[in-house]
């Protein structure tokens, strides 16, 4: 309790600028603001809040009016947010959290009301794991509603700033308020056409045909789960695409080869014919990855063992 009366009076103080009534705000309003600031766009907000853009837009006036401040201005076509709007970020967010923590039953029930979460995950992660969560949820009459964003190579903002809810990638962030967890291990094959040609049985075979490759943005790459491989040596890919599942169509009828995670046979890359990579590389580990300001929260601890439950199942099949 304590420690959500600082929260609330660290809120307030910062919120207090002349004569503001900072007893008027309330949660509703506040989650209101934070999820325009993180979207950027009263219409995405309003989508995620399933309400009207017409209410987001009265909530927002209302603060505007309560906090003496704009908060977003129009700039183009779309909108940014206003230095003060940005200062309260994180003492708005944290106060939200602890009066979530403060009001949740410790009987969590999850099909008492609808559980939403954002999840940043490449495709592989996204149709190897959730469908499962999904269709098994909706057996157990639980409400989950899940909204994917792509992660690519993840940095720590995405869960700091509220984006995302839970992270699963290989590589996640450094920071002590990231929490995670290892879901499992597995290694890179050899991606292939066995019709086309056979597959590479030493290194430079394999560099000597033409490579295709998942590029997330112009600093991140796939490629970058070889680390413990000289990738100067390898050609100038023939196909850089923004997905995992991007890569069959280009491989198919051809003599190109990708080196991706085997278990990628089982979602994105079930069309090609796997092979082993013809050079031995470390066993490569798959995180969940969340914010420590959820660490303790039934809902969510609910949906991360969901996803752990899930991951074990697929592994005593394959």
């Amino acid at each position: 309790m304590c420690a959500l009366l600082n929260r609330y009076y660290s809120c307030a103080f910062i919120v207090f600028m002349s004569n503001i009534d900072y007893l008027s705000l309330d949660a509703r309003s506040l989650r209101t603001f934070l999820t325009v600031l993180d979207t950027l766009s009263v219409s995405l907000a309003a989508e995620r809040l399933d309400v009207t853009q017409s209410a987001v837009s009265h909530t927002l006036g209302k603060l505007r009016i309560t906090l003496g401040d704009p908060l977003f201005v129009r700039s183009g076509r779309g909108i940014v947010a206003t230095e003060r709007a940005r200062l309260l970020r994180d003492p708005v967010r944290d106060l939200l959290n602890d009066l979530r923590q403060l009001t949740t039953r410790q009987d969590f029930d999850p099909t008492a009301s609808p559980l939403r979460f954002v999840i940043a995950a490449n495709d592989f992660q996204r149709d190897l794991i959730f469908p499962t969560v999904s269709h098994e949820a909706r057996q157990a009459d639980v409400d989950l509603r899940l909204r994917f964003i792509p992660s690519g190579v993840p940095d720590a903002a995405i869960l700091r700033e509220g984006m995302c809810d839970v992270l699963v990638t290989p590589f996640p962030p450094p920071g002590q308020d990231i929490l995670q967890r290892r879901l499992f291990q597995d290694r890179l094959a050899c991606f292939h056409d066995a019709s086309v040609a056979p597959p590479p049985t030493t290194w430079r075979d394999f560099l000597s045909r033409p490579l295709a490759e998942v590029r997330f943005s112009d600093r991140q790459r796939s490629l970058v789960a070889l680390s413990d491989v000289d990738t100067s040596t390898l050609r100038e890919p023939r196909v850089s695409v923004p997905n995992f599942s991007a890569l069959v169509p280009f491989i198919k009828g051809s003599d190109m080869v990708a080196a991706e995670l085997r278990l990628m046979s089982l979602g994105p890359l079930k069309g090609l014919d796997v092979a082993p990579l013809p050079i031995r590389t470390r066993a490569i580990s798959m995180y969940l990855v969340w914010h420590h300001r959820d660490q303790n929260h039934p809902g969510h601890q609910w949906f991360r063992e969901r996803v752990v439950d899930t991951v074990q199942k697929i592994f005593d099949r394959t």
